[in-house]
């Protein structure tokens, strides 16, 4: 794939920022990239990159000469250069391009309602002109291209105020930061000299408002607070603008000459600047994005910003929001700043977290490059994949391991949504995959709720094919829905708690209106296809497809030991249907006839009330020296006690699939497993089984194989064998021709 891309119109400001990191991360994929930039663009550091950068030496005496050269010359080279795309990286593009045209829309203040009525009114008339020039051309422009990107929802939905038919090719694509941003080595102590140091990086427009910053700073220190301001504006930029003169004369009367200081900060530098300041101030009246902002966030400096959509979009809770223009409320924000380090705290860490999730160049140029594929190749299937309810146990291993397949899967665009808080137990760097980030407060009834509303309108937004959601329910309303039936809602019939019941009720319920409402349904086993079938009707079960879980490839590399230690080990993430008090039982009865005996239970303790009982009863039972509960095992640990282990035990008396089951047999233990549910259909004949009701019996099975060499040598055997069975690769194989074919996935069933 060639993309010819032009960035003539990076002369100053966020463009600039945003053409140099275009160039330098489109240089990490695999893409025939050429680049054209103005004469001044510095393109030095660029040398050796597999990007070619074209310097245009001509001289553009504003937009419509701009343009008409697009129309004719930038037309010409487009055509020349035998590219299968062209990407114009600010506001405007050809008419009736000659190849598909992506555009990015950057400037979307000339569409903004608040320049309208707070700004535009003020300027000259050739200023008022030349934006009303400048938004039609834009509009304009957005209709010749294939596809517009906005930087936010609140630029997308002003351009759609204007004009509703281009919601039809529109997408929101945030931007990202450079990583050299990410959180500073030394960050400044709060007023450490003292003194409260406040920055404002931007060049000058008319709706920046640098002078209600100028006058918040006058007013604190008339309250006796010291406070120091920088607003990186240079004299210069006022020139360009009819009526700057008077906020550049007023910010440079004497009375500010104390407290603030103007002048450029060099971008490279800025990075190592921010840590000299205690808060980033953004007044800005109206922004398309804000990447000054972003920059300051992912550095870990507090945010105080106006009150606007458009920074409550990108800031979310990571800010401190003042009235637009007040000047006393971003005083009074900032003095009770100044007494809450908790609050400052919390400002940094919200921060930190959500550009590191939200606004990264991977995640942009993952976007952009997607976007294209798309349109180069519009055979792609689309899916979205409905991570949101992934969050422990099977449902982290699942996507773990699918994800990174899909990701490298040929015909296919993914898109995956996710909770900004799990980033750290799922991966979200795939270079094929792009990440749509939920960022509100968890909770169960929230999140049920959002995705109701939130994923449905994505897939219509991005005119997404299918939707895949690897949990129970999902989306009910969005498009070609297929479910994944990880959860057995029988767990309702072991639950007595009645906090604990009214979930499993509900999971029930959303259960059911998924499966009315879905296109097709997965099954993990035969156990929960049944289990589906019984608890709503054959009619439901009837749409499920069976597709069993695959076993990691980090477990079949495995050296299988002969030579095995004397623990016994348990993985499973802690639930009352796991069964853990029948198995600590035996445990007691076991350490009569084998006193060194001793339990290892990996997995994480989600359920804490049941947890607690356990540990009582290991009290009770003086099995201290006998159990132990490992936490959360990462998988190179978990293989090596899997390899070492002399009896794996799976005690669950529910479980629709259990991949510790595969895991385990993989790395060739001896398995002594519950014969309920779908254990016998996983395991086969490689397990040795026990009624985990029956305590005298849990203990006897336990007891014998313990002591049988030959019989944990004969299951060993039988294991490995059995794993060659299971393969993630088979797995998403099933699973993406259930989601592209379902009636031919189903007819072969």
């Amino acid at each position: 794939m060639r993309v010819i891309v032009n960035a003539i119109s990076a002369n100053t400001g966020g463009i600039v920022t945003y053409t140099n990191n275009l160039i330098e991360f489109f240089a990490t994929r695999e893409i025939d990239v050429v680049v054209y930039v103005p004469r001044w663009f510095d393109i030095s550091h660029f040398a050796g990159m597999p990007v070619s950068v074209q310097i245009v030496k001509t001289r553009f005496y504003g937009p419509w000469h701009r343009f008409l050269w697009e129309q004719f010359v930038w037309r010409r080279i487009i055509k020349n250069s035998g590219a299968d795309l062209v990407f114009s990286s600010a506001n405007y593009g050809v008419l009736f391009p000659p190849i598909p045209q992506m555009l990015l829309v950057q400037g979307e203040i000339y569409l903004n309602p608040i320049y309208r009525e707070r700004v535009l009114p003020n300027l000259s008339w050739r200023e008022q002109m030349s934006a009303i020039l400048r938004r039609n051309l834009m509009l304009i422009s957005a209709r010749h291209s294939r596809t517009t990107i906005f930087p936010s929802e609140v630029a997308m939905n002003a351009a759609l105020d204007y004009d509703a038919n281009l919601s039809d090719n529109s997408i929101v694509n945030y931007l990202g930061v450079n990583p050299r941003f990410s959180e500073l080595a030394r960050r400044r102590q709060w007023r450490e000299d003292g003194t409260i140091r406040l920055l404002y990086v931007s060049v000058y427009y008319p709706h920046k408002d640098p002078t209600t910053l100028a006058n918040a700073t006058l007013l604190l220190r008339a309250q006796g607070i010291s406070v120091s301001t920088r607003i990186t504006m240079e004299k210069s930029d006022f020139a360009a603008w009819d009526n700057a003169s008077v906020e550049l004369a007023y910010m440079s009367e004497p009375k500010f000459e104390e407290c603030l200081t103007m002048g450029r900060i060099d971008h490279e530098a800025l990075s190592n600047v921010l840590s000299d300041f205690d808060a980033f101030v953004f007044p800005s009246m109206a922004e398309t994005f804000g990447f000054p902002m972003v920059e300051a966030m992912r550095a870990g400096v507090p945010l105080i910003v106006s009150d606007i959509p458009v920074h409550r979009e990108i800031c979310g809770d990571a800010a401190v929001f003042f009235e637009l223009g007040n000047a006393d409320d971003l005083a009074n924000q900032i003095m009770a700043l100044d007494r809450n380090a908790k609050r400052r705290s919390q400002l940094v860490k919200t921060g930190i977290q959500r550009a590191k999730t939200q606004f990264t160049w991977n995640n942009h140029i993952d976007g952009l490059t997607a976007e294209m594929r798309r349109i180069c190749s519009p055979d792609r299937f689309k899916l979205l994949v409905n991570a949101l309810h992934a969050r422990s146990g099977g449902g982290v291993t699942y996507l773990n391991n699918m994800l990174p397949l899909l990701n490298e899967e040929d015909g296919l665009e993914v898109h995956v949504c996710l909770h900004e808080d799990q980033t750290e137990i799922l991966p979200t760097n795939l270079s094929n995959i792009i990440y749509h980030f939920q960022c509100y407060r968890r909770g169960f009834w929230r999140v049920l709720f959002r995705e109701q509303i939130d994923l449905p309108r994505l897939v219509r937004r991005l005119g997404l094919d299918a939707t895949f959601s690897p949990a129970n329910y999902g989306p009910f309303l969005a498009k070609n829905h297929v479910i994944l039936i990880r959860n057995a809602v029988s767990v309702g019939f072991v639950e007595r708690r009645p906090v604990k019941l009214a979930y499993w009720v509900l999971l029930y319920l959303a259960t059911m209106f998924s499966l009315i409402t879905c296109r097709r349904a997965i099954a993990v086993s035969s156990y929960a296809k049944k289990g589906i079938q019984s608890a709503f009707w054959s009619l439901l079960g009837e749409r499920m497809v069976v597709v069993p879980h695959g076993v990691d490839r980090t477990y079949l590399s495995s050296n299988h030991n002969d030579d095995r230690d004397k623990f016994l080990l348990s993985v499973s993430d802690i639930y009352v249907q796991k069964n853990f008090i029948a198995l600590i039982r035996a445990i007691a009865n076991l350490r009569e006839s084998i006193p060194d005996i001793r339990l290892k239970v990996a997995g994480s303790p989600v359920d804490t009330e049941y947890f607690a009982a356990l540990k009582a009863l290991i009290t009770e039972q003086r099995l201290d020296e006998h159990v132990e509960f490992l936490g959360h095992v990462p998988v190179n640990e978990l293989k090596n006690l899997y390899g070492r282990c002399r009896i794996f035990v799976f005690p669950s008396t529910v479980e629709t699939f259990g991949n510790p089951l595969v895991e385990a047999m993989a790395c060739g233990a001896p398995i002594a497993s519950s014969n309920t549910a779908a254990m016998p259909e996983v395991l086969g004949d490689a397990a040795v089984y026990f009624d985990p009701n029956d305590l005298d019996n849990i203990t006897e099975v336990l007891g014998e194989l313990y002591n049988c060499p030959a019989a944990r040598r004969d299951l060993t055997s039988k294991a490995l064998e059995r794993a060659k069975l299971y393969a993630w690769e088979e797995t998403k194989n099933l699973t993406l021709q259930v989601i592209r074919d379902p009636e031919e996935s189903l007819a072969g069933k």
